[in-house]
């Protein structure tokens, strides 16, 4: 018996009676929509199988003429058996993507609202999401009016008093007419880019490092992509543009083949999966030393196993994103192994994280630097954002000399925790 793996695919092959026998088992993408919507079980079992209905059919007609003996799928692996399998595989690998990519599906978020999108009759549509748990941001507040509309100015309106219902409805409307009709979820679209989206998101801090060569590989998430390894300052910032959280995407080729000639590495080319551990684990195994890591709101948990793959020679900068939310034990981990965390709208945060923070930037969403190494990057990125003067005196530290970094109209304003004043315009209710 010989067994191997190509890329999602493993491959196992025996002979028997001078016979070469083949089984292919390549897990499946699913949503696990129950973790982020609430909704009875049959439905969600309705959307965790909607991708997978007709799969093995459609193989099988595309598989004929063949020797194909069975298709199933079991526990979410599906299972090819058959004889004189060849290269067969890598053709089941692209059925599984063509397939995924008609039956489009994404989760993402926007405002602390998860968001679930389908391709039904071959459109791309927003058609259930959360409602938004806080009725104040002032991100998100500036965002809706650079955005502008009637759809925008309605959503502002609904955080004062509207139903949930009327929230969900308008929160679809907006994502139909500015996030998809916008191109973010094109797969024609450029995965290169020198803009900077905001003024310190986590792309914007892993593209300054990459340009002052600190790293050597950034594992992060895009849309039709799934995980991926960045390599320069313009991939790494081009494979996100402005995203506000993805937790499932599907496959597809065409972006596929954008991010092999930019330079960026797709973990599962085939499924779209996110699994930043074993992105992590694909970076060490070509040799990358200096690595950036970005887990977002549910998976923060990643981060104690991300830990683990710390090595005398391997050196892991690990970003903790989307945290309005998330729960006191996901907390207590990212205060534990997180380098660099988004506050967000996270009581959670409040409470567990900014109090053994050694930096923060910012006063109203502010980003909390949790180790020496996180303000490695940090001070990286204020170097090339402002003039560095002072920077070089600013000692990380707990408590109340705790340093804060403030933007004061263009430049760099530089505090005490106790000399700073209560923020008034900061999210609420944190969550």
């Amino acid at each position: 018996m010989k067994t191997f793996q190509y890329e999602e695919c493993q491959v196992i092959q025996t002979t028997q009676e001078g016979k070469e026998y083949f089984e292919y088992r390549i897990q499946l993408n699913r949503p696990d929509v129950e973790r982020y919507f609430s909704m009875p079980s049959e439905e969600a079992a309705r959307y965790n199988h909607w991708q997978e209905a007709g799969l093995t059919d459609f193989i099988r007609n595309q598989a004929e003429g063949s020797k194909i003996q069975e298709i199933q799928i079991e526990n979410g692996t599906l299972i090819v058996t058959g004889i004189d399998g060849g290269v067969l595989y890598q053709q089941v690998l692209e059925w599984i993507r063509d397939h995924y990519a008609d039956k489009e599906m994404h989760i993402t978020r926007m405002f602390g609202s998860y968001i679930l999108l389908q391709r039904l009759d071959g459109r791309l549509q927003a058609v259930k999401a959360t409602p938004i748990p806080i009725k104040y941001c002032p991100l998100m507040i500036q965002l809706l009016k650079e955005v502008g509309g009637k759809v925008a100015e309605e959503l502002i309106d609904s955080l004062k008093d509207a139903t949930e219902e009327v929230q969900s409805k308008l929160m679809c409307q907006l994502i139909d007419e500015v996030v998809i009709a916008g191109g973010y979820f094109d797969d024609q679209r450029p995965l290169n880019s020198c803009e900077s989206n905001v003024l310190f998101g986590a792309s914007e801090i892993m593209s300054s490092a990459f340009f002052s060569t600190l790293l050597d590989g950034a594992v992060i998430v895009s849309n039709n992509l799934g995980t991926i390894i960045t390599t320069s300052q313009t991939n790494t910032q081009g494979a996100v543009k402005r995203m506000t959280g993805l937790f499932y995407t599907s496959p597809s080729k065409r972006i596929m083949e954008t991010a092999s000639t930019e330079d960026i590495v797709p973990i599962f080319p085939h499924t779209a999966r996110i699994d930043q551990v074993e992105g992590v684990r694909k970076a060490i195994s070509m040799g990358m030393q200096n690595i950036a890591v970005s887990v977002a709101s549910k998976e923060n948990h990643l981060l104690e196993a991300l830990s683990a793959m710390e090595k005398e020679e391997t050196t892991l900068y690990k970003f903790g994103l989307c945290t309005t939310g998330i729960d006191e034990e996901t907390a207590k981990i990212m205060a534990r192994h997180a380098d660099i965390v988004w506050s967000c709208a996270s009581k959670q945060v409040k409470d567990h994280i900014e109090p053994n923070a050694i930096a923060q930037v910012g006063m109203k969403i502010p980003v909390h630097v949790m180790t020496q190494k996180g303000w490695y990057l940090v001070k990286n990125h204020l170097k090339k954002t402002y003039d560095s003067a002072g920077l070089g005196e600013v000692v990380p530290a707990k408590g109340a000399i705790k340093p804060i970094l403030l933007n004061d109209n263009g430049t760099l304003k530089i505090i005490q925790k106790n000399e700073a004043e209560p923020c008034t315009d900061c999210p609420s209710p944190c969550i």
